[in-house]
């Protein structure tokens, strides 16, 4: 199984980091706000390995600053991978993955640093980041767009390292924040789980998942739960998986454009030794790799061993694929409406302020002045 290494920039990388380090994984959590890590469980990740960065002299936390985010990694760049260095140093790590909300400060502002750190010093990286949701202020999405589009233009513009990244995007989730982070580590967990832990006729080894990984682009991975009955229809398991797709928690993809996919299929022990079987999921298989031709897909057949499941499961690993552009430009919609109608708002106030201000100016009333007719009509008079 291939060995990532989590590491969580600011609030939302560190609740995701958390979870990978209570589902085994070595994590680490980096932040400018001591109270923002101190609600981390310690035995997810070790108090070693939580690392402060705030800037001397500055108060706790990054306000939603990106600039005092990254200002703070750059600040203490040595001490962090140092802390990397020391606890992963009888590692043998494939990729350090970075994880950050982005519209924030810290998480914002902090990755692209590490990122490039990281590459400088000869790791390979893989990054996750998360975008604010529609509610969310225009700062907080502005910010957001700010620091995706750099980021993605520091990697696109790499020839020579080549750094895969996720995009999660928050308005997929009904829940809390803390469900969504959990969801989103289980299925990237158990997809590697099962790459080693269940034993299939043809396996998808660390080799093949590595070289899915080497391409540049976004990664996206599914999981969708489809009914044994779909098998027998011409393509009705290929569309369920293809909704699955639709309605996942990434931000928009288009896996018709993904150099690589696998797809690892656990089928329901009673189901999986009847006679036929292993050939109709294969068939049914061929129409899922048929919806990215371009691509290098691996599909695997794993046998479930837990008797009370009765749906087959498919992880979908899709990786190579274009940058977010849908999602990244119904943000900047969103946005520069809404800083055109502040702006009109402040201006319009402004323009009620001079008027309200040259009324006060123009007042004259002399109270010596018996004969001053006072009526509302000739009134300039405020009240």
């Amino acid at each position: 199984m291939l060995n990532f290494v989590h590491i969580g920039i600011g609030q939302c990388g560190n609740r995701i980091a958390e979870q990978f380090g209570k589902n085994g994984k070595l994590a680490f959590a980096i932040n400018t706000a001591r109270i923002d890590m101190s609600g981390i469980d310690n035995k997810a990740i070790a108090p070693k390995n939580q690392i402060h960065i705030a800037l001397a002299g500055n108060k706790d936390g990054a306000g939603r600053n990106p600039d005092i985010g990254r200002e703070s990694m750059e600040a203490n760049l040595d001490k962090v991978y140092e802390s990397i260095m020391r606890a992963t140093k009888d590692e043998s790590v494939d990729r350090y993955v970075l994880w950050a909300g982005l519209g924030g400060g810290t998480g914002t502002g902090g990755i692209a640093p590490l990122m490039q750190h990281l590459i400088a010093n000869g790791h390979q990286v893989m990054l996750g980041m998360t975008i604010p949701r529609k509610k969310e202020s225009w700062i907080v999405r502005m910010n957001a767009i700010k620091a995706l589009t750099n980021i993605l233009t520091i990697v696109d513009a790499d020839r020579q390292n080549i750094v895969p990244y996720v995009v999660i995007d928050n308005e997929q989730f009904d829940g809390g924040l803390a469900s969504a982070n959990e969801t989103i580590v289980k299925d990237f967990v158990r997809f590697t789980k099962t790459t080693t832990n269940i034993p299939a006729d043809s396996a998808f080894d660390d080799t093949d998942f590595a070289r899915l990984l080497s391409y540049k682009g976004l990664v996206s991975v599914v999981r969708s739960t489809v009914a044994t009955d779909t098998l027998k229809g011409t393509d009705a398991f290929a569309k369920t998986i293809r909704e699955s797709w639709k309605h996942s928690v990434f931000a928009k993809f288009s896996p018709e454009d993904a150099l690589g996919v696998a797809n690892l299929v656990i089928v329901p022990q009673k189901f999986y030794r009847q006679k036929g079987v292993y050939e109709l999921v294969n068939d049914n298989i061929a129409y899922v790799e048929e919806i990215s031709p371009p691509a290098n897909a691996y599909s695997c057949i794993y046998e479930n061993k837990n008797e009370n499941i009765d749906n087959i499961i498919v992880y979908t690993l899709l990786t190579g694929m274009p940058s977010p552009e849908e999602n990244i430009d119904e943000m900047y919609d969103a946005v520069s409406e809404q800083i055109n109608e502040t702006k009109e708002r402040r201006r319009e106030l402004k323009r009620n302020e001079r008027d309200k201000q040259a009324m006060r100016r123009a007042l004259d009333f002399d109270p010596n002045n018996i004969d001053f007719d006072f009526t509302a009509e000739n009134d300039n008079f405020p009240f």
